[in-house]
């Protein structure tokens, strides 16, 4: 076979899978590795994992973008076809089991599992309502521990008519109950000169609070507490934004948003469908929440846009997405790394076993020129139970050594 590297050039391999692969298959390499300190390993970029037919397949950017850059990934028999809503750094994937129950957090490199709520109470009724969790994040990384403050929020549908507008709730890691749920506010749009459901589109867990943004670009913010073990949403405040006059000229239409925090600032994303000449048909505005002196009752924020990413990638989902400093990873230049989410908030699909679209992954730059590429192999078309999702890196120990047990159920 091709001579591989030694074992000195080990962390240069930029992939993990790989670099445990290269391990595997030649055993002097490997003893003679395990006699040199650990050295630091390089950074690691989200793998876009695919609702592959035969249970989950990711794919690697460090890898390159062909069919060696594909990794089977091992989950249980029972997992293989839950849908993904979600993911947290380390590994975890926030899943449904059977689609609209059997909400977990899942570790597919440690196999922890962790149960999450099904159902949310009803002030009115001793009744509990089943809910379907649409998109999730966590407050700190998970865990078992009882004294551990870790808070799960999620959006939500919990209503008997699929058409309702989709609700919040939180719940304390451990519990099989949430909070009650939160609906939607109408607010008045001044665009389209009438009342609009506030409905939330992205969750993020910001300075100490979850940040939700809606349809029209404002943010809610909650603050949780626990008063006598009971879990509370402390602080709620509406965070209004200014709209964006588009003048009375055509723009692309947008068909997600999401919230990003980096460099310690809050970023919201716009995903854009569009079919302007000279444009791709897939575009994405990047803007920074900015505090401003108005008038009392005129909104106190607005959305910045951000004309260039200023050395950063950024990979958007929701509930998961991430930035990284272009600085850490040679060899990559800045852009916004999509997934193919149109559907992660159907509802009627969720709940009729339809099939899922999973081919439009890829790479945006800003440009000039906007260019919309993509970067992941293969050309997946569909999926008959979830959408795709990131999977996220990170959760390693301090020292950051190589060979955690866990990478091996990946191969």
């Amino acid at each position: 076979g091709p001579r591989l590297p030694p074992a000195r050039d080990h962390p240069h391999i930029p992939c993990k899978v790989d670099r445990l692969r290269a391990l595997v298959v030649n055993r002097s390499w490997r003893t003679s590795l395990q006699a040199l300190p650990p050295p630091p390993l390089p950074p690691q970029l989200p793998w876009l994992l695919r609702p592959s037919a035969g249970g989950p397949t990711f794919s690697c950017l460090l890898s390159g973008a062909d069919e060696l850059s594909v990794h089977r990934v091992r989950v249980p028999a029972d997992l293989r076809h839950a849908r993904y809503f979600g993911s947290y750094d380390g590994g975890w994937l926030f899943l449904a089991s059977r689609q609209t129950s059997g909400h977990m957090l899942f570790n597919i490199r440690t196999e922890q599992c962790l149960f999450l709520p099904d159902t949310v109470p009803r002030p009115w009724s001793s009744d509990d309502f089943p809910m379907i969790m649409l998109a999730a994040t966590v407050s700190s990384p998970p865990s078992r521990g009882t004294d551990d403050p870790c808070i799960g929020a999620a959006i939500v549908h919990c209503t008997p008519f699929i058409t309702d507008s989709r609700q919040i709730t939180f719940w304390r890691m451990g519990s099989h109950m949430a909070i009650p749920s939160i609906p939607p506010d109408h607010q008045f749009d001044v665009v389209s000169n009438q009342f609009v459901v506030e409905e939330m589109e992205d969750v993020i867990y910001h300075k100490g609070a979850f940040h939700f943004v809606t349809k029209l670009k404002n943010v809610f913010v909650c603050r949780l507490a626990l008063h006598q073990a009971d879990l509370v949403v402390d602080h709620r405040e509406w965070l209004m934004f200014a709209p964006q006059d588009d003048l009375g000229y055509p723009r692309p239409v947008a068909t997600a948003r999401y919230l990003v925090e980096s460099r310690e600032q809050l970023l919201m994303v716009l995903k854009c469908t569009c079919n302007l000449p000279g444009w791709p048909p897939l575009v994405f505005s990047v803007f920074e929440m900015t505090h401003v002196q108005a008038p009392a009752g005129a909104p106190q924020y607005v959305w910045t846009p951000v004309p260039t990413l200023v050395g950063r990638m950024l990979f958007v989902g929701h509930g998961c997405s991430r930035s990284y400093e272009l600085a850490n990873f040679p060899g990559f230049q800045e852009g916004i790394y999509f997934l193919d989410d149109l559907q992660f908030y159907s509802v009627s699909r969720i709940v009729q076993y339809q099939e899922y679209l999973c081919f439009d992954n890829g790479k945006y730059t800003l440009g000039p020129p906007h260019v919309a590429s993509r970067c992941f192999w293969p050309d997946q078309v569909n999926s008959n139970y979830s959408s795709p999702v990131w999977l996220l890196p990170g959760g390693e120990d301090d020292a950051n050594n190589a060979q955690a047990q866990v990478d091996v159920h990946m191969m």
